[in-house]
């Protein structure tokens, strides 16, 4: 495999699991820590009544959720030999095609749930 295509291939893994561990977030409810502006300061409570923004933990977890499944990909493209292997133009395609699928249902699924979290729909349907 040349080195275009490993990359290629990396850069596309990176983003399709950065999307999926953010959207990860959402689904499971993974309780991850808030930042607190007015505080200056970081809690893994969320206090009703007072304005946080945990938006900055979800992208933490997404980029390292996805720079380990980078790295995961990495080792068993260079330990199993497949590194040498040629890839072949319609996998290539496909594979591009799977992952821009998978990052646009993340980002429907992203946007319906801030959407419908800051009553946006309600808004917009009123």
């Amino acid at each position: 495999m040349k080195k275009a295509d490993m990359t290629y291939i990396l850069g596309i893994v990176f983003a399709a699991a950065t999307s999926l561990f953010y959207c990860c977030t959402m689904w499971f409810g993974l309780q991850l820590p808030r930042y607190y502006p007015l505080e200056h300061a970081w809690k893994w409570v969320n206090e009703t009544g007072v304005p946080s923004q945990a938006w900055y933990a979800k992208q933490a977890f997404a980029f390292i959720g996805g720079g380990l499944a980078t790295l995961i990909v990495y080792f068993v493209f260079k330990y199993t030999g497949l590194k040498q292997a040629d890839l072949k133009p319609g996998w290539t395609r496909w594979l591009a095609v799977g992952a821009i699928v998978l990052i646009v249902v993340c980002m429907a699924c992203i946007l319906h749930h801030e959407y419908s979290k800051w009553g946006v729909f309600k808004a917009l349907l009123s």
